[in-house]
């Protein structure tokens, strides 16, 4: 097996953690890399209390600490904010694990894309 790569739209080097992007969901799932993998956290700002953008909390140093990038988006139509971490392939749930274990509520609505594989 090898994984398919193709151009997208969105690459490494569009992931800032400057400041959340203005966009939706539908395009987020439009610019991902089929050759990566990516877990999106999503968080209701009409029913939950904080946000998930706070740079303080825990998960963020380890997500610089192990080199993985990110990128903030927020739909302002639908008062939605989404955390899109992309990595390589086959690590989703053991990253999924340690992120939900550095303090994300537990009723955080979470996406898990992998890689898109090619057998040849």
């Amino acid at each position: 097996m090898r994984l398919k790569t193709q151009e997208s739209k969105l690459t490494v080097t569009d992931f800032s953690h400057t400041e959340p992007k203005k966009e939706s969901f539908s395009w987020i799932k439009q610019t991902l890399d089929p050759s990566a993998s990516y877990i999106i956290f999503e968080n209701d700002l009409k029913q939950q209390g904080g946000s998930i953008f706070d740079s303080a909390h825990i998960a963020y140093t380890y997500l610089e600490r192990e080199k993985f990038v990110w990128q903030q988006i927020i739909d302002m139509d639908l008062s939605r904010e989404y955390l899109v971490i992309r990595m390589a392939p086959g690590k989703e749930e053991k990253v999924l694990g340690r992120i939900m274990g550095y303090g994300f509520p537990e009723n955080t609505i979470y996406y898990i894309y992998k890689a898109k594989e090619v057998r040849k």
